[in-house]
């Protein structure tokens, strides 16, 4: 009977599994709209309620607040930005519009109302309340501060702000205020009132309801910045000059706020050290130090009013011209970009309440300003020191003690990047990155000390192959009380001591290759508490296989999750061991777990997409191979949906640069998305992402030597017909599917976005969205070049997809935006009028008013289909849509 149930039970299970299986359908585009991603993730204090966000394509997203411990959920469709009150009784978010009102008002340019949403997690009463601007829990969770926005027809300059009291429910409205601010503790509240003419600056006692008026004027206040622990504030006060163009201000800084409130004031006007010329600027930052003894401010130059009564008549009209020197720091473009900084870039000063003393911290010589962490100094450096500058960054770095202004060099023409001098949290050491170690600086003894040169690992970057100097793999940060910096290598994680007599490894990752990074749950320090636990973050460099590890303040690790798929994006409830995670593969879609210590015993909070069980999908895995210079190298290969064994099916090979580790990436498919993995797979096509690793001098042959061998080695599989096979990619790996094509024809179509097509003249551009020379990321970057073209003009040239046009017989589709800023669009335009003249099969699509990468709706739903269409035609050899064969002209566009 045994025999006959467990017979029976078999034939059932197979019998229903085919049965699905006979059931599933492929997935077709209007499935597409069915897929939603998983948005951000929370939990409250006591693990207790989690909060996550499900993002649809086409519709509205919900967000939800789930019990981990019942079946209590709330589900909250077009909310956003959700916060738990500490205290776990309360949970605020942001109520919006539908997705179809969102869409009209951008449409429209018309603003929308944000609402405010309230949930008692005890009972489950909702409420709402209307026009939102803001809103913040007090850090004691018995206040919860409510800013709404301004009344559109309102002419005041404030808003009212809503106290509500979440213990007795009662609610305070205080009116015309223009900003408010809540101290660390949570029990006081400072903010600002306009009721014209006079304005004030206001403190409550959350507590008790007793308000303190603390400064009164008709002239305007701004600014409220508490210090660290929330007991005194510092606000400026606006000061006007007639005989000055922009406006001076003073700085109040407000003690006692506990007790009896004490004012001291600042006036630039009435401090006899005060620089000659300069004034206090407003939207400068203001900081208090920790000991409560220094605030910090910027100063700009003032600029006196013209007073000349006669004007030229000849002179009326300024030029519209802009001068470009050869021996300006930063091109026109680039300080077009930058302008704004430029405006807002003020030199750092400190005011001692208690002496009433001014100090000046950074001036032209060394404008850039960074305090360190106990405020006692200051680094000090000029950006702008080597520049121009052609390839890397450099700059002398300076100290400057805050109490008197003494300065004294601690660094020469060290590399403005790579963790450049980054101060202990302390303040007593400064870390740096220089010839391939890590330093420290004492600033105490004025000593510098290599603290890696006796670990025997490399701290700098061992696989990276750009012209520029090899980056480290990091600095993670300092322990309390400055003992130890903590540092990465390219397994594992290092404590090391500043003076360097004393480092352990805190990981064992380098025997199996296994990358450690330590992953922070705790933000409330900016030190790392290694009297507490620490978790790590575990990535397979060859397996892939990701996970968790945990460490203890013994120095025992353990691995609590490693397994072959993604698994990410963890989350500690502040008050006790409980955790969210994430794990993902290719044909799992998102789940979000909930776990107790240790991350044990993981419950499945949200599984999403749980529909695509009735649908056909592909599956993932690894594919190793060796280019043609004898390296091993490894590649994503991701299966045709409903695919089977023994048939060969087309392909299309996606390509950048390291792509190998995106092989358990989770992808919905979406009408938005051209090169969208899961709309190949669906459409029955295998697709590969093959890792590139380059030469100096040869990013074009490089991809060559790399992507051709890893597909000859697919071939070898026996599913791939090599008559049916593509390629594409977009920017840099637009860039090398253009030249791929130049050295061989082994695929039937190629589509390229924004290609980089001659790096003579692209290395002659400007990156417009950044407004910085291209010759820079050419000679230190993606580029890959050791110098310019004129002294590499062979290397330039034989890497060039326009020089090989010649050899090309792929059909090349190519997209660009006319308002690139990446890749200028010229670069499309060149290849198109030289494949156009030696009429060769090529499109260029131009979507008017794009960037780099398509933005607006219609043109990414546009270049999906294109993109379809043409490896419809090409690889799949349907008959080809009509804009393939004939075109469209500019007057059938605007019929």
């Amino acid at each position: 009977m045994k025999k006959y149930l467990l017979n029976t039970l078999v034939f059932f299970i197979l019998f229903t599994a085919e049965s699905v299986a006979q059931e599933k359908r492929m997935v077709t585009t209007d499935d597409y709209k069915l897929w939603s991603s998983l948005g951000v993730t929370n939990l409250s204090n006591d693990g207790n309620w989690v909060m996550y966000v499900i993002a649809r394509q086409e519709d509205n997203d919900t967000l939800y607040v789930k019990s981990a411990s019942n079946n209590t959920i709330h589900v909250l469709p077009n909310a956003s930005g959700g916060v738990f009150s500490n205290d776990n009784k309360w949970f605020a978010y942001r109520q919006n519009v539908s997705y179809k009102e969102q869409e009209a008002a951008r449409e429209g340019n018309k603003p929308v109302e944000t609402k405010l949403g309230i949930i008692n997690l005890q009972t489950g009463e909702k409420e709402v309340i209307g026009n939102l601007a803001r809103f913040e829990f007090a850090r004691d969770a018995k206040t919860l501060a409510i800013y709404l926005a301004k009344p559109r027809d309102s002419k005041e300059k404030g808003s009212a702000l809503l106290l509500r009291n979440l213990t007795t429910g009662t609610t305070r409205n205080i009116g015309n205020v223009t900003e408010f601010s809540l101290n660390k503790p949570g029990n006081r509240l400072s903010y600002i009132t306009d009721s014209n003419p006079f304005k004030t600056v206001e403190m409550v006692n959350l507590t008790n309801s007793i308000t303190n008026v603390i400064a009164s004027d008709t002239s305007s206040f701004s600014k409220i910045t508490w210090d660290k622990e929330g007991t005194s504030f510092a606000f400026y006060q606006e000061n006007k000059d007639k005989k000055h163009v922009e406006e001076n201000q003073k700085i109040h800084h407000c003690t006692g706020v506990l007790t009896t409130p004490i004012l001291k004031t600042f006036d630039p006007a009435k401090t006899s050290n005060f620089p000659e010329g300069m004034r206090i600027f407003g939207e400068s930052n203001l900081q208090i130090s920790d000991d409560l003894q220094t605030v910090f401010f910027g100063i700009q130059p003032w600029t006196l009013k013209d007073t000349t009564k006669t004007k030229s008549k000849t002179n009326d009209k300024l030029p519209g011209v802009d001068i470009w020197h050869y021996g300006d720091k930063e091109i026109q473009p680039r300080q077009r970009v930058t302008i704004n900084q430029t405006k807002s870039q003020s030199h750092l000063s400190a005011w001692w309440p208690n002496q009433n003393k001014y100090v000046r911290i950074s001036n032209d010589a060394q404008p850039i300003a960074n305090l360190t962490g106990n405020h006692k100094h200051a680094i000090v450096f000029n950006p702008d020191d080597y520049k121009p500058a052609f390839k890397e960054d450099y700059a002398d770095y300076y100290i400057v003690n805050t109490a008197t202004g003494e300065k004294k060099s601690i660094l020469e023409r060290q590399l403005s990047n790579f963790n450049a001098a980054r101060t202990s949290p302390n303040g007593k050491f400064i870390a740096y990155f220089k010839n391939q170690h890590w330093w420290v600086y004492n600033i105490a003894s004025a000593t510098h000390t290599n603290i890696t040169q006796n670990l025997g690992v490399q701290m700098h970057s061992v696989t990276y192959d750009g012209p520029g100097t090899p980056p480290p793999y990091g600095l993670v940060g300092f322990s309390k009380d400055d003992k130890e910096l903590i540092i990465n290598d390219q397994y594992d994680v290092w404590m090391i001591t500043p003076d360097g007599r004393t480092a352990k490894k805190m990981t064992n990752g380098r025997a199996q290759e296994i990358v450690h990074r330590l992953q922070r749950v705790d933000f409330e320090d900016p030190f790392i508490d290694l009297s507490k636990a620490q978790f790590f973050s575990l990535y397979g460099d060859k397996s892939k296989k990701t996970g968790y590890a945990k460490w203890d303040p013994r120095g025992n690790i353990s691995t609590l999750i490693l397994d072959d798929m993604a698994i990410n994006r963890i989350v500690k409830a502040s008050d006790i061991d409980r955790f969210l995670f994430v794990q993902q593969k290719y044909d799992v879609s998102p789940i979000l777990m909930h776990a107790g210590a240790n991350l044990s015993s993981p419950k499945i909070i949200a599984k999403t997409n749980t529909h695509q069980e009735n649908f056909h999908w592909g599956k993932s895995e690894l594919v190793s191979f060796t280019n043609a210079d004898g390296k091993s190298m490894q590649g994503a290969l991701f299966y045709p949906a409903n695919y089977e064994a023994g048939k060969q099916y087309p392909l299309v090979v996606y390509i950048y640069e390291i792509l190998s580790n995106t092989v358990h990436f989770y992808t919905s498919p979406s009408q938005r998305q051209a090169y969208n993995t899961s709309n190949l797979t669906a459409d029955g096509y295998f697709v590969f992402r093959p890792d590139i690793v380059y030469d100096i001098n040869d990013p074009g042959v490089s991809a060559v030597k790399c992507v051709v061998p890893a597909v000859e080695q697919l071939l070898k599989t026996g599913m791939i017909d090599k008559d049916r096979m593509a390629i594409m990619g977009h920017s840099w790996g637009a860039y090398q599917t253009s030249f791929i094509v130049t050295q061989t024809d082994m695929f039937k179509g190629a589509i390229a976005g924004a290609p980089l097509t001659d790096m003579i003249s692209m290395s002659l551009n400007i990156y417009w969205n950044t407004g910085t020379p291209d010759q820079k990321i050419f000679e230190t970057s993606q580029g890959r070049f050791s110098g310019p073209w004129y002294e590499e003009y062979e290397a330039h040239k034989r890497n060039s997809p326009i020089y090989g046009a010649q050899n090309i017989k792929t059909p090349l589709l190519v997209a660009f935006g006319d308002k690139d800023g990446a890749v200028d669009w010229q670069q499309g335009i060149a290849l198109y009028g030289t494949m156009r003249r030696m009429e060769k099969e090529h499109v260029m699509l131009v979507y008017e008013g794009e960037n780099h990468g398509l933005a607006k709706r219609e043109n990414q739903m546009d270049y999906y289909q294109r993109t379809k269409d043409w490896l419809d035609h090409y690889v799949l050899g349907k008959e080809p849509a009509k804009w393939i064969t004939e075109g469209v002209s500019y007057f059938e566009k605007m019929k």
